[in-house]
């Protein structure tokens, strides 16, 4: 019996200790996977590792500062302006846009730049917060090699490269109209205008920029055509808005589209200096800057300072539209205009008639409508990455190297686009003021429909 007993406890004592061995091995097995959960979290990453892996296909560096900071500007005191040359654009800015084709446009633009969840994914900033926002947004998404960085350890080394948009200082960001506007352009002359078509200006009474003036369209350009005004009648606008030869002149909107039209028109003018607010007045007041609700009146001047135009190639008309289409070889003219459009299956006004195109014209994109520029925009209406637009006409032989001439219905879409073209650098470019309005009024000018033969 007492062998028995002996046996038991024995017994006893050894299931016991295999009990005992197997909670203490589960509690081994989850010490264990900690490391794997924090595998998956968002990791740091240092200049030598970010140069190292900047080529790898399976890699992808991601800017996710304001566009204007990936464009050129330097801001939140980084030592140099620009991106990591590579990288590709997300702002954390997109992710607070509110439109009702929000997730879609989201899940377009990690597409078009490649970002997958396949891919280590760094991802940079210089406040440390947009990155942090980005990474957010692509772990709901299922991401999980994630990577931030400073950009400013890469730009306070000079032997990294760095790139910037050649004439990135036509589109400001919000923070450099506020420091014009306090520094009072250092002495210089400067003029802010918020275009938009018509007298009643109903946005600009909402609210506006600091010391900003309404321009009415009207004042550039005149129906049933609507082209720009004859030279003598633009020398009148330019005096009766205080406009000379070296006026800084910025340029916004609650639309960009207008801005853009009356930028055009200015360079074309012969103004040296203007400027177009990226992202138009939403970027003004996402930035929490003063907003004026006082009507200010135009400030008249009593000299351009030069004869209009002073940069004539700037804008062309129906004879050098007709030229550009003969030169097959060396020259385009780019419709900017939906497919819809383009293709003529609609003319895409109410007061435009015909249908179809200028036989020989090049489709450059544009949005879906004639009020959208989608092709060329970001989510907050910003300009596009400049690599994408080059890489999206590309595939239909539109390249730098050849004279582009852009149109569209009457000039406002076509404007905006040149004016992206002319920041991004290329040096052959002008807008055919006419477009199809004024190529459809005469029959005898050749019209293509459908989609163009390969």
């Amino acid at each position: 019996m007492k062998i028995t007993r002996k046996i038991w406890a024995v017994f006893f004592i050894m299931m016991l200790s295999l009990v005992l061995a197997a909670c203490s091995g589960k509690e081994d097995t989850s010490s264990k996977e900690a490391p794997k959960e924090e595998a998956k979290s968002v990791q740091t990453i240092t200049s030598d590792e970010l140069q190292s892996n900047l080529d790898k296909k399976d890699w992808v560096v991601v800017d996710t500062r304001i566009t204007d900071a990936y464009n050129g500007w330097k801001l939140e005191g980084v030592e140099r302006g620009g991106h990591i040359k590579g990288a590709v654009d997300f702002s954390a800015t997109w992710l607070t846009v509110d439109a009702k084709d929000k997730e879609k446009q989201l899940e377009a633009a990690l597409k078009d730049k490649g970002i997958t969840s396949d891919k280590n994914v760094v991802l940079y900033d210089a406040n440390g917060k947009d990155a942090k926002a980005v990474a957010a947004f692509l772990t709901d998404k299922g991401f999980k090699n994630l990577y931030t960085f400073d950009v400013n350890e890469w730009a306070s080394t000079k032997d990294l490269a760095m790139e910037s948009y050649p004439n990135y200082e036509m589109l400001v960001p919000a923070a450099w109209v506020n420091d014009l506007i306090k520094n009072e352009n250092n002495g210089k002359p400067y003029k802010i205008f918020e275009a938009s078509w018509g007298d009643e200006a109903p946005d600009y009474k909402k609210g506006h920029i600091p010391s900003a003036v309404h321009i009415n369209t009207d004042e550039v350009e005149e129906g049933p055509v609507w082209n720009r005004l004859k030279d003598p009648a633009l020398e009148k606008f330019a005096l009766n808005n205080g406009i000379t030869t070296d006026t800084t002149v910025v340029l916004y909107g609650s639309d960009s589209m207008p801005a853009y039209r009356v930028a055009v028109i200015l360079k074309y003018m012969g103004v040296k200096d203007v400027r177009v607010l990226n992202g138009g007045f939403t970027a003004w007041s996402n930035a929490g800057y003063d907003i004026d609700k006082k009507d200010n009146a135009k400030t008249a001047g009593t000299e351009f300072g030069a004869t209009v135009p002073a940069n004539p190639g700037y804008i062309i008309d129906l004879p050098q539209a007709k030229e550009i289409l003969a030169d097959k070889e060396g020259s385009i003219l780019v419709d900017i205009r939906s497919w819809d459009e383009f293709t003529g299956k609609i003319s895409g006004y109410d007061y435009i008639e015909a249908k179809g195109r200028p036989a020989g014209s090049v489709w450059g994109h544009a949005g879906s409508d004639n009020s959208n520029l989608q092709d060329f925009r970001n989510i907050d209406s910003t300009m596009k990455n400049g690599q994408e637009i080059l890489a999206m006409w590309e595939k239909d032989g539109i390249t730098p190297d050849k004279n582009l001439s852009f149109y569209c219905g009457t000039g406002w879409r076509a404007a905006e686009v040149l004016f992206y073209a002319d920041v991004m650098g290329l040096e052959h470019i002008s807008l055919y003021d006419g477009g199809w309005n004024e190529w459809s009024m005469d029959p005898s000018n050749p019209v293509e429909t459908g989609a163009p033969s390969k």
